[in-house]
């Protein structure tokens, strides 16, 4: 009887960490390609402006982006189910202070920024916060 609960416990252990290794493989694997200058695809190019896509959902990512200077921007702030305090975006530097909603795409124009500065923005309470660097 001793035989069959030790088999039996194995099997168990096996099962528990052969479930961990697949969960982690597919929570892991799906992570955004990074580009040299550390954005995670964040930022795209339409006409002659540049599209900067940040997801704010328990925080916001990428949470630095560096952009191109002296470009016309806008900023496209996407939610999906976002309840939380990164929905109240604020961007003290330009004004900016609004309740995204839950759920879709927000966007806010960015007059061309010289090279080296640097904008902030944070949730209201300041817990989240995410930082557009242009170069």
């Amino acid at each position: 009887m001793e035989v069959k609960k030790s088999v039996a416990n194995n099997i168990l252990i096996a099962i528990v960490i052969l479930v961990l290794i697949v969960g982690g493989f597919f929570l892991f694997s799906n992570k955004p390609e990074s580009t040299p200058n550390g954005n995670v695809n964040a930022v795209s190019t339409s006409g002659d402006k540049q599209i900067i896509d940040l997801t704010a959902k328990g925080g916001y990512s990428p949470s630095v982006i560096t952009a191109e200077a002296n470009k016309e921007t806008i900023l496209r702030v996407s939610t999906n189910s976002t309840f939380d305090c990164s929905s109240a975006f604020t961007i003290p530097k330009l004004g900016i202070n609004k309740m995204l909603p839950a759920s879709g795409k927000t966007e806010f124009p960015i007059a061309a920024q010289a090279p080296g500065t640097e904008i902030d923005g944070t949730c209201s309470m300041g817990m989240y916060s995410f930082k557009i660097k242009f170069s």
